[in-house]
């Protein structure tokens, strides 16, 4: 049975391992192997530890299955994403966990938390070798509105802006209301 909770600092080692696996299994090829190899597990912790603890993430879900932890959300509000009002900067599950509907949960209850906060968009930034996700965001109804390069842990990869200017008509498509 799925659970979404909201994070607290107290999830950060889980979720740091989530979000490292997901880059381990995702990013191969689109960041260096060197990072996702050595510098990824302790570089994440760190991050979230801090992220987690210093609320630089309004909204974080988290979703969980048999107690444990295997997927995550965050949003922020970004002022180099002008014209929207929060960016997802985090979308990960744990490798095993794909291909079960838990993205869709998750995109859902952002939508939800975003809207309850008083936003009306919402966007991310995804590699643009990262086909699988594209075409997800796009399934959802998420329009490319703009391209970029992601310099991350020293590569250089091309990026692109996915956003949905209408939440409620990104809640339905996620099956909720």
């Amino acid at each position: 049975m799925n659970k979404i909770v909201d994070a607290g600092p107290d999830h950060a080692d889980a979720v740091a391992r989530v979000h490292a696996e997901s880059w381990k299994a995702t990013y191969r090829g689109i960041l260096p192997d060197r990072y996702l190899d050595g510098e990824v597990d302790g570089e994440r912790v760190r991050y979230w530890r801090a992220a987690l603890a210093t609320n630089r993430y309004p909204i974080v879900k988290l979703a969980c299955q048999a107690g444990a932890i295997v997927g995550l959300i965050a949003l922020h509000d970004d002022p180099e994403d002008e014209g929207y009002d929060l960016t997802i900067e985090h979308l990960h599950l744990l490798p095993e966990s794909k291909g079960r509907g838990l993205g869709r949960i998750l995109m859902h209850e952002a939508a939800m938390a975003a809207r309850a906060s008083g936003a009306t968009n919402i966007c991310l930034w995804v590699f643009e070798d990262n086909a699988a996700a594209i075409g997800f965001y796009e399934r959802l109804g998420g329009v490319t509105d703009a391209h970029g390069t992601d310099k991350f842990a020293g590569g250089d990869a091309p990026d692109r802006r996915i956003g949905w200017q209408d939440l409620d008509g990104l809640i339905a498509r996620c099956g909720g209301s």
